[in-house]
């Protein structure tokens, strides 16, 4: 079907980079959506999650059926992505900022908007990480929280209006992939240091396999671990205490 989609696309000169850009756009205007308040974001920001993630499965498509794959397109998707995912993280920490939910007069809560830049910033690292490793000769890829379900986390948890679990779940969770991928380089580094191949399949054992979560996707582990993530977001309306000012008021009165 995503095929069959491609084509016709391809066929009325649909190009794949017109199409990055435009996922690109969709998801900056989720990211808007989920400052704004509750009232868009089962509406405004999944409709533009669904809508940027159509544009991110058929643009690649497009460039395979189409031949129109090129190194500048890859290098393109790659902003693209790093820049969306700025839109919704960003987007999130307004949230927390403006508080357009709440009376006028509620401060903003910090601890909240800290941990979703703090989620940023772990999205960003997941990426260069691996990029880093392959370039020194290495493998940083693997870990669970990967973009698709980064992005799935936003679409489910603003479906269910329940923005405070995403940043919990996306400000401390993905912590562990960044220790995987890390993990993955500093081995595989050291194999290429030894002059020795990298191993793609090399994988965390013991307790360090629970840890840095050494499981692939399609696997029953995998799947019960998705699971547990996607009840939380539809279950759980997280609390959101603001931890930070509360230290920094005790900080100033100590």
């Amino acid at each position: 079907m995503r095929t069959g989609a491609a084509r016709g696309l391809a066929q009325v000169g649909l190009h794949p980079n017109t199409l990055t850009v435009l996922g690109m756009f969709l998801t900056i205007g989720a990211g808007v959506a989920l400052a704004s308040g509750r009232q868009a974001w089962h509406t405004w920001t999944v409709g533009l999650l669904f809508a940027a993630g159509a544009c991110d499965l058929l643009d690649g498509t497009i460039a395979k059926v189409a031949s129109l794959e090129t190194r500048f397109g890859g290098i393109l998707d790659s902003v693209c992505d790093r820049v969306s995912d700025a839109a919704l993280y960003i987007g999130a920490a307004m949230y927390f900022i403006l508080r357009p939910d709440d009376d006028s007069a509620s401060p903003p809560n910090l601890t909240m908007a800290l941990l979703a830049l703090a989620g940023l910033v772990w999205a960003y690292q997941t990426s260069y990480i691996k990029v880093r490793a392959e370039t020194a000769g290495a493998r940083g890829h693997g870990g669970f929280w990967q973009r698709p379900e980064r992005i799935v986390t936003f679409l489910l948890g603003a479906a269910c209006l329940h923005l405070t679990t995403v940043v919990w779940i996306l400000g401390v969770w993905p912590l562990a992939t960044v220790a995987h991928r890390l993990w993955r380089a500093r081995r595989t580094a050291a194999m290429a240091d030894a002059g020795a191949p990298a191993k793609d399949d090399l994988q965390p054992r013991g307790a360090a396999a629970l840890l840095l979560w050494r499981w692939k996707r399609g696997g029953v582990p995998f799947d019960i671990h998705a699971g547990v993530v996607i009840l939380m977001l539809i279950f759980w309306d997280a609390p959101a205490p603001d931890l930070v000012r509360r230290l920094a008021a005790w900080w100033v009165g100590a």
